[in-house]
C-alpha cells in the first residue's frame, strides 16, 4: 500500500493549508475515490490495519517534512473505526510517536458517521474532539432525512466536504443549485465550514467563492502525489499561492 498526498488550499487566497492522505493498493484497480478505498478495506476486513498504517505513514511523513509541511493533515477513516474500543487511544499514540500536534489532524469520515448511535462510537468521537482533532463529513447527501440533518447538528463536526458532482453546471442546472443551497443551509445552521473536492476549472471556483466555500482541492490545485512528488511540489509552489 502506498500513501499519496493531495494539496488543499483556502479561499479566496489559495494558500496551502492542508493535504489529504490517500491510500493506493496495487490490486485495487477501478477504485477512484477515498470512499471507494474505505469500502474496499471494509470488504476485505482490513479497516483497522489500514487505518493504523495510513496514520503511521502520513504522520511520519509530516514529521520528516518539518517546517515545510502544510499546517494540517487529513486522513480518511471508516465509521467502523469508531466501533473499536481503543481507536482514539491508537490515534493519540500515533500522534505522540511522531510529535505532531493533535490540532493539525483532520479526520474525514463519510456520511455513515451520521448514523453512529452506539456508545463506543460516541465516546471515540468525544475523545478525539476533546484532544482538538477535527472531524469532517466527506460527502453529504442533501436528500438525507430531516432526522439525519438533526444528527449532523448534534455531532461536534468542523467541516462538510462537497463533491464536484454537486458543483458542475450550476449556472444551467437549477435543481443542482437547489441541492447545493440545501447543503449550505444545513452547514450554516450547524456552524460548519464548507470545503469542495474535485475542482478542475476556474469557472467552478467562482461558484465556490459566491457560495462561501473556504477550502478546495482537485486537479486545479494539484493531483494526489507520492512523497517525493509532494516534496517537489512544495518546493516549486512555495512561498507563492497555489494555482
Amino acid at each position: 500500500m502506498d500513501v499519496f498526498y493531495q494539496p488543499i488550499v483556502d479561499l479566496p487566497a489559495r494558500s496551502l493549508v492542508r493535504a489529504e492522505a490517500l491510500c493506493r493498493f496495487p490490486a485495487s484497480a477501478g477504485l477512484k475515490t477515498p470512499s471507494d478505498y474505505v469500502r474496499y478495506a471494509e470488504e476485505q476486513g482490513l479497516v483497522q490495519v489500514l487505518t493504523d498504517e495510513v496514520l503511521a505513514q502520513a504522520l511520519g511523513f509530516w514529521r520528516r517534512l518539518g517546517s515545510a509541511a502544510p499546517p494540517q493533515l487529513a486522513v480518511n477513516l471508516s465509521p467502523k473505526n469508531l466501533l473499536e474500543f481503543d481507536f482514539a487511544e491508537r490515534v493519540f499514540a500515533a500522534l505522540a510517536k511522531t510529535g505532531i500536534e493533535a490540532s493539525r489532524l483532520w479526520i474525514d469520515i463519510d456520511e455513515r458517521l451520521l448514523t453512529a448511535h452506539d456508545t463506543v462510537s460516541r465516546q471515540n468521537i468525544q475523545k478525539l474532539v476533546d484532544a482538538r482533532i477535527h472531524l469532517s463529513i466527506d460527502g453529504f447527501d442533501p436528500n438525507l432525512s430531516p432526522v439525519t440533518h438533526l444528527q449532523l447538528r448534534a455531532l461536534p463536526l468542523s467541516e462538510l466536504k462537497i463533491d464536484r458532482s454537486l458543483l458542475v453546471d450550476l449556472e444551467n442546472d437549477p435543481e443542482r443549485r437547489a441541492k447545493l443551497k440545501a447543503i449550505l443551509d444545513v452547514a450554516a445552521e450547524s456552524g460548519l465550514e464548507l470545503s469542495a473536492k474535485g475542482i478542475e476549472d476556474e469557472a467552478m471556483v467562482e461558484w465556490l467563492t459566491r457560495f462561501g466555500f473556504v477550502r478546495m482541492q482537485g486537479y486545479l490545485v494539484g493531483a494526489p502525489l507520492s512523497e517525493n512528488e509532494f516534496q517537489a511540489w512544495l518546493a516549486q509552489k512555495r512561498p507563492s499561492t497555489v494555482a
